[in-house]
């Protein structure tokens, strides 16, 4: 069994080898965000490939539960400062039209 100790932002776990893992609190929020991003992925396709439309309408429920509980995550980062966002200039947003207009 595990044991859980947290100082300043880290948060440590050490089994019974007495050899233990060190992840801050970036990391662990990261390793949740990804967690997020592939249990949407999973549910989406649940989704998808379902034969049963009462099926399908709660692996929907599901699946906009888990896109509530990604963006808490991601708000999260982004007001800590682990995940900034940069706003495109109007060039960049010219740049990216122009080339999806090409296609």
């Amino acid at each position: 069994m595990a044991q859980m100790s947290q100082q300043s932002g880290q948060t440590t776990q050490s089994g019974m080898s007495g050899q233990g893992v060190s992840l801050s609190e970036r990391e662990l929020l990261q390793l949740a965000l990804n967690e997020t991003k592939m249990t949407a992925a999973a549910v989406n396709t649940f989704a998808l490939e379902c034969s049963s439309d009462t099926l399908r309408r709660d692996y929907l429920t599901i699946l906009g539960d888990v896109h509530n509980e990604e963006k808490q995550i991601f708000a999260l980062m982004q007001q800590k400062g682990y995940y900034e966002v940069k706003n495109a200039s109007p060039q960049d947003i010219a740049q990216v039209q122009s080339k999806f207009s090409q296609r």
